[in-house]
């Protein structure tokens, strides 16, 4: 048996084996459980460009109050 067919055996054994998946040449990583359903995927890094385009969207939605008072939360949770 080829080593490619027991490796999957193994996973399939071991199903808190993860899939690390990547449609974008490593900008966005996603994981999801090996055999698992494409919905159940949890993303793990997304383009910096798009985490900043996020935040900026959230200061401008929210008042200076808010986003001082979310900043001290997640420090004190830190």
């Amino acid at each position: 048996m080829s080593d490619t067919i027991k490796k999957w055996h193994e996973m399939q054994e071991d199903k808190s084996s993860s899939i690390f998946e990547s449609p974008d040449r490593g900008e966005t990583v996603t994981e999801r459980p090996f055999g698992g359903d494409i919905s159940e995927r949890v993303i793990i890094k997304q383009p910096v460009s798009k985490i900043k385009k996020e935040a900026y969207r959230l200061l401008c939605e929210y008042d200076e109050e808010v986003v001082r008072m979310a900043i001290k939360i997640l420090d004190v949770t830190q």
